[in-house]
């Protein structure tokens, strides 16, 4: 249930403050997409982490879950500079805003840290989002006019 109001939460901001934009912002999502798929794959094999709520399972992955990495990925890059030193403080901020859903969803028993801190996640948020969109600007997908 709680996957759900996240999905909810994260397709209303789309809808409300990406618009049409999404249509250019998409292809560039789901190489974060790709990025979360790697990273939880091997949080979970290793027992780093793992997701106790979902409605519906892809591995030991809830499709929820999954649904909203591409919806952060894509509020994400709405609002993407196009300079690199501005690039890195958005991420920076914008992973602050995401490690407190996260620690939010920690907090309602949606994933469980066995042998992980809440904290490392801030890590591992920067350099996802710095690489996809690295990544992306290195297979030219990356639309230049977003705003």
């Amino acid at each position: 249930m709680h996957y759900l109001i996240y999905t909810l939460v994260d397709w209303g901001i789309i809808y409300f403050f990406v618009g049409s934009r999404f249509l250019r912002l998409w292809q560039t999502a789901l190489i974060g997409l790709g990025i979360t798929i790697v990273a939880d794959y091997f949080g979970m094999k290793y027992n780093l982490y793992y997701y106790t709520k979902g409605i519906i399972h892809i591995g030991n992955q809830p499709v929820f879950a999954l649904v909203n990495a591409f919806a952060n990925c894509i509020i994400y890059l709405n609002w993407l500079p196009q300079a690199w030193g501005k690039r890195i403080l958005y991420t920076v901020c914008a992973s602050t805003l995401f490690l407190a859903v996260e620690a939010a969803m920690f907090s309602v028993g949606a994933i469980q840290y066995p042998n992980w801190e809440l904290w490392y996640s801030y890590f591992l948020l920067n350099s996802g989002l710095l690489l996809m969109v690295y990544l992306a600007d290195l297979l030219k997908v990356l639309p230049k006019n977003r705003l």
